[in-house]
């Protein structure tokens, strides 16, 4: 399901969490809660701040859990690997290659577990299913009732808070998960409800990879939070995952007479796009009239496989020929997609060349695929595919572009800025359909994404994917091996042409998406010194779909 739009904020200084060890603790058995050492606020000036992070990778034992009746594997909160967790929802005995045996069985499609497409490493799962297809009994009389216990938060000095985490849940017939908080160890207050009804949190429906922030009001002279999840079902099946849970200061109200940079966005316009174009730039200039640049986030034409250099130039001639019909186009700042190469006819290099000639066309002013640019203040890396490249230095990106990215973002951060970072290809477990096979990472693509890690102020703006910005998790935040442990912000940017979305034939896969074959999108960013605001439009209504703000934690005041 799609929840309002003001419940999806993602900020620079959120930190993606794990939860705690495989194995769930002995059924009726709690602990006290451990305290929780302070971390670092990543931000020490005026902007949001860090206060926890609950984090389930390496502090999993500050955690605790309590499950009402008789122990069984996976009865209650369980926490384990993302992997872990499909392998033990897979069905025993079931065949599910979509090629050797199709169609296939419905239980092979784990009940879109692996649709968790924001989650990384460990995470804590209440899993009736699973629970069930191992021998527990979960039934009327054998209800499950689980509580997942976070150690002791400090909270002395604050006034309000929020309570951030990543959140996958299919609702079962009456099942209910609950979020509730206590302070200094008094009475808990529900701050969350997730049910059947259409008064709850999740609207009485699914949270497909969702991410909820809750605000939290702190008592006055309040030192400790401690914050329970609790999950009760009698029903054998479906589940409540959670990761990425952290406390964190809310954003500060915009001061007044601010007036931020803002730019536009558009994706993968391709040839079946161009009936939208006209009526996106026309959107774009209504919603961010004074941007200072429209970045096209690759696929700017369609590319087809045996496309001669005449045809080629044609399809960038059409989609100039819509930029020349108005009044006003800001400088384009173009990104080298797939289908932009896609020709077996020209070599990379003609390709490359049309590219860069469409580009200056509208006033890029670039000589290669990556570059940087510095908009109204906005620092603007692009990356992209290479002409040339040693086959070892791997997926056309050479290793001179891998130092020009780490270069610029440290030079950037070392300034204070957030920076905007354009690829056309998403990384692997981030935004809307990046758990499919379709977007596995290649050698190069964990190099890069390595890079971006290490800086929370880097805002990854990516295409290809054509899922909707509509969906949950659309903007995510992403902590990698050895990163910052805030980690950076990843925005999927939509598309003009086909949408698409998961495969009804492969767990796996995607197909375009047959409910909506049209769904044109397209960004507007906004650019204040304390934060980034990205807004999502649905180009054929005008109506705004999402939002986020990513807050700047290097801003100093």
């Amino acid at each position: 399901m799609t929840l309002p739009r003001t419940r999806y904020l993602t900020a620079v200084t959120a930190a993606l969490v794990t939860l705690i060890t495989a194995g769930a603790a002995p059924a009726a058995q709690a602990t006290s809660p451990s305290r929780a050492a302070p971390t670092d606020a990543t931000a020490a000036g005026p902007g949001q701040q860090t206060i926890w992070r609950g984090d389930f990778d390496a502090a999993r034992a500050g955690w605790t859990v309590r499950t009402e009746g008789a122990p069984a594997d996976w009865r209650g909160w369980t926490f384990t690997e993302r992997d872990a967790w499909f392998a033990a929802a897979a069905p025993a005995g079931i065949g599910c290659d979509p090629e050797q045996n199709a169609p296939l069985d419905q239980r092979c499609f784990l009940d879109q577990r692996n649709q968790f497409s924001r989650s990384r490493g460990f995470l804590a799962v209440a899993d009736n299913g699973v629970a069930s297809a191992r021998g527990a009994t979960v039934d009327g009389a054998n209800p499950v009732s689980t509580t997942l216990t976070s150690p002791v938060v400090p909270v002395g000095g604050q006034r309000q808070l929020e309570l951030v985490f990543s959140s996958h849940y299919r609702q079962a017939h009456k099942a209910v998960g609950r979020v509730t908080v206590s302070f200094d160890g008094g009475p808990e207050s529900e701050i969350l409800r997730y049910s059947a009804a259409r008064i709850s949190a999740n609207g009485g429906q699914d949270v497909i990879s969702g991410q909820e922030v809750v605000p939290v009001k702190v008592p006055a002279k309040a030192s400790t939070a401690v914050f329970r999840f609790g999950y009760a079902s009698n029903q054998p099946r479906l589940y409540w995952a959670v990761d990425d849970v952290l406390v964190r200061t809310p954003m500060a109200p915009l001061p007044a007479g601010v007036t931020p940079t803002t730019i536009q966005v558009l994706s993968d316009i391709q040839h079946e796009g161009l009936p939208y174009l006209d009526g996106t730039l026309d959107l774009l200039r209504r919603q961010a009239p004074k941007s200072k640049a429209l970045l096209v986030v690759g696929d700017i034409i369609s590319g087809p496989r045996e496309q001669t250099q005449e045809q080629q130039v044609a399809e960038y001639d059409e989609v100039s020929a819509i930029f020349a019909d108005r009044d006003r186009i800001p400088t384009v700042l173009p990104v080298l997609g797939n289908h932009d190469v896609r020709s077996r006819v020209l070599t990379l290099q003609q390709q490359v060349d049309n590219f860069l000639t469409f580009g200056n066309k509208w006033g890029a002013e670039i000589d290669k695929t990556y570059y940087e640019k510095v908009v109204g203040g906005v620092p603007i890396i692009v990356l992209g595919p290479e002409a040339g490249v040693p086959a070892e230095e791997q997926q056309d990106i050479s290793d001179a572009q891998v130092a020009f990215l780490g270069a610029r973002l440290a030079h950037w951060s070392g300034r204070g800025r957030q920076v905007l970072v354009l690829r056309h290809y998403p990384f692997a477990w981030t935004v809307s359909g990046t758990y499919g096979n379709f977007y596995g990472n290649g050698p190069r693509d964990v190099e890069l994404e390595n890079i971006v890690g290490r800086y929370p102020n880097a805002i990854y703006l990516s295409g290809h994917t054509h899922w909707s910005p509509y969906r949950s998790d659309w903007a995510v935040r992403t902590v990698t091996d050895g990163g910052h442990p805030d980690g950076y912000t990843a925005i999927n940017t939509g598309a003009l042409a086909m949408e698409f979305a998961p495969s009804p034939t492969d767990p796996w896969d995607e197909d375009s998406a047959t409910d909506r074959p049209e769904s044109p999108t397209a960004l507007t960013v906004s650019v204040y010194p304390d934060r980034t605001v990205v807004l999502a439009y649905d180009a054929l209504t005008g109506e705004q779909i999402n939002q986020v703000e990513v807050a700047n934690p290097l801003y100093r005041g």
